[in-house]
């Protein structure tokens, strides 16, 4: 009989690399370049120091350029665009209140300048001073309307002030402005993203992803939305590359490696997860989903040793208390696994999946009673939790209650009635009560839902022959020794492929191969021997060949993935 445990994965507050603080960069090129292409500057004069000085911003020397702003000032205190190119120059070296001084007088002495009115509002965005930096974009964005830049500005700041509605509308006109301007697109599809419109996520994202492929967090939002919105393996597609192109960044390898968690390809997930804690050891999230990738690679040592030192960084995490139990119970340490669960329940005593694991933790040390009493408490606060219901029925059925068994099997069924594994347990006990007519009914339902389960056709076929039913009997078991036999298969290609896989990791190409084929012969839809198979042709150089079982493979298995030849 199976029993589920429940394990815990933390609700995802994924981090905003980029939400609402990246300061955004739409300056230079709409105001000081256009204006040192029109001044057309005499050499000596005041212009021709301007002239200079944007050089060495272009060359990324604010230092240098900030003392050919002041010359030129010096000469000509008029001249205001070396007040906003110093301004500029200023705050790229944090220089915040030097700068928005700068700005200042480059505002009184031309009003209309809108450029200098934006710069103005970036440099108070960064300062905290959210209010004025909104008054200074909406007065460039009334001074010139089409400008997409000056649209995006303000609608970066009303979404930090926390107006998610307002931003929204802003990245929106800036987008119908200039389809091409990727932060607006970007920004956009983020917003979104916050304000739970995922769908419309989408598209934006997309567009910004095309406006610059080499955009971390273009990939990274658009691999969270379609995760959310059910792409998961697209999804995951972006994420890879957001993790490629933004190598150091932990977060998008942690949500990469939680995506893989979720696609149940644990070897991807632990390899992410892994990268994610070295780059940063305190993300609590991914030391939990590295735990659960653990427990479910059956690594349970070192799923210990994770949620361990998850506990250590944070001592009342409620999901490392879960996962951690989970992890000893694979190992066999029950006593240790009641004590977390314990520990777990004083922290948060209305835990119903807490009592339910501790349940599992008292039944597997032989305390029945006790686990009765935590599957209760459980159930009193979950009434819908379809395994506290199954384990108390199999709990009282090995206690000789029968009755009690079936009403809890029934509860099972009331929550899921798509359970297969408690129709099957339900028939077994209604059998033993002497119901023949109704554990058939169950036995069949179980098959239903579970039709390639050898051990409920064998099940039925005891209960037709009990019932005198020989013909439907020995259909039954026929069916069962069917079944059976591409188990036993399947188990014998699994064997072969993990032989193979080591005949090929220690050179011996041929034997390899000859393994993989036998593991084909024994089970044709087991995937990883087609894959491996494949990787082997393609070591031997066979191409095409190798191809062909990638492509099986990937029939078989969408999450395999057709690895790239060397040259």
């Amino acid at each position: 009989m199976l029993e589920t445990k429940r394990e815990k994965k933390t609700a995802r507050a994924l981090p905003a690399l980029m939400v609402w603080g990246l300061i955004c960069t739409l300056f230079i090129s709409g105001s000081i370049f256009a204006q040192r292409s029109a001044q057309r500057p005499t050499p000596g004069n005041a212009g021709q120091l301007y002239t200079q000085g944007i050089a060495q911003v272009e060359k990324g020397d604010y230092a240098r350029a900030i003392a050919l702003f002041r010359a030129a000032l010096r000469l000509d205190p008029q001249l205001v665009e070396a007040h906003n190119a110093l301004g500029l120059s200023l705050g790229q070296q944090n220089q915040l209140d030097a700068a928005v001084a700068s700005f200042r007088e480059a505002i009184r002495l031309r009003p209309d300048f809108a450029e200098a009115h934006a710069n103005l509002g970036l440099v108070l965005q960064q300062q905290g001073d959210l209010k004025t930096a909104i008054a200074e974009f909406r007065v460039a964005v009334n001074q010139q309307p089409n400008s997409a830049e000056f649209r995006s500005a303000l609608g970066f700041a009303i979404g930090k002030s926390g107006d998610l509605g307002g931003a929204l509308e802003e990245f929106e006109a800036a987008t119908k402005l200039n389809p091409d301007l990727h932060e607006a697109q970007f920004r956009l599809g983020v917003t979104d993203w916050l304000a739970g419109k995922y769908e419309a996520a989408i598209i934006p994202l997309r567009q910004a992803v095309r406006l610059d492929p080499r955009h971390v967090e273009s990939h990274y939002y658009l691999g969270l939305v379609l995760q959310k919105t059910g792409q998961l393996r697209e999804g995951i597609g972006e994420l890879e590359k957001a993790a490629k192109l933004g190598s150091q960044i932990a977060e998008v390898h942690a949500a990469l490696g939680h995506a893989l968690l979720a696609d149940e390809d644990f070897n991807g997930a632990v390899t992410a997860l892994r990268t994610a804690i070295k780059l940063n050891p305190r993300l609590a999230e991914a030391r939990n989903d590295l735990g659960l990738a653990l427990i479910q690679n059956r690594e349970a040592d070192a799923a210990v040793a994770e949620l361990d030192a998850l506990l250590k960084l944070d001592s009342k995490n409620l999901a490392a208390y879960h996962n951690l139990g989970l992890a000893l119970m694979q190992k066999a340490d029950y006593t240790k696994a009641i004590e977390t669960y314990r520990k777990l329940l004083s922290l948060s005593p209305d835990d119903a999946e807490g009592y339910y694991n501790l349940g599992l933790a008292l039944k597997y040390k032989d305390d029945l009673a006790g686990a009765a009493d935590a599957l209760k408490r459980s159930l009193a606060l979950s009434p819908h939790l379809q395994e506290a219901h199954y384990t108390l029925g199999v709990i009282y059925w090995q206690q000789g209650k029968l009755d009690e068994a079936v009403q809890a099997f029934h509860g099972a069924l009331t929550a899921k009635p798509d359970f297969a594994e408690a129709h099957y347990t339900l028939g077994t006990v209604l059998q033993q009560k002497g119901d023949l007519t109704a554990a058939i009914a169950e036995f069949r339902e179980a098959i239903k839902l579970a039709p390639k389960n050898p051990e409920i056709h064998n099940t039925l076929g005891n209960a037709l022959r009990a019932q005198g039913n020989r013909e439907a009997a020995r259909a039954a078991f026929q069916e069962g020794a069917r079944l059976q036999q591409l188990k036993s298969n399947n188990q014998a290609a699994i064997f072969a492929t993990n032989t193979g896989i080591q005949k090929a990791k220690g050179g011996d190409l041929q034997a390899a191969i000859e393994l993989f084929e036998k593991a084909i012969a024994l089970d044709p839809e087991y995937a990883p021997a087609h894959y491996h198979l494949g990787l082997a042709l393609q070591k031997k150089g066979k191409e095409a060949e190798a191809l062909n079982f990638f492509n099986r493979a990937r029939q078989l298995d969408p999450r395999l993935k057709i690895p790239k030849t060397e040259n």
